[in-house]
């Protein structure tokens, strides 16, 4: 893949490699968390979607249906309790390469990662 994303394919495309990495790594539970309600929204509708995003869906639902695990789920969380998938959703609209950091945090999400996990949210 190559080329210029909107922020919501740019989502989709990112939980629909997570869940590839999951499943690499031996992983057989998932919750997959994404800012976007739309996306969320087309996630359970996904067979009425004709787009790209709706193909990225289906997959994603044969994916969670795959591991056999009923606890599989794609879920909204608002943007202000993860401000770090935000910063990485923003950083990576460009996929000419995929990047995966397994041990260690790309140093530029290193002081968010902090925030995110002291920080509390108000309402």
């Amino acid at each position: 893949m190559c080329g210029y994303y909107g922020v919501e394919l740019t989502e989709a495309i990112a939980a629909e490699f997570g869940a590839q990495l999951a499943a690499q790594l031996g992983y057989r539970k998932l919750i997959i968390e994404v800012d976007s309600l739309t996306l969320v929204e087309k996630f359970a509708k996904a067979a009425e979607v004709d787009n790209e995003v709706g193909l990225i869906c289906i997959n994603l639902s044969k994916y969670l249906r795959d591991t056999g695990s009923e606890n599989d789920r794609i879920s909204h969380v608002k943007r202000m309790a993860n401000n770090s998938a935000h910063i990485m959703a923003h950083s990576k609209t460009n996929w000419e390469s995929r990047e995966v950091w397994i041990d260690r945090p790309p140093i530029f999400l290193v002081d968010q990662l902090v925030l995110d996990n002291v920080t509390p949210i108000l309402p």
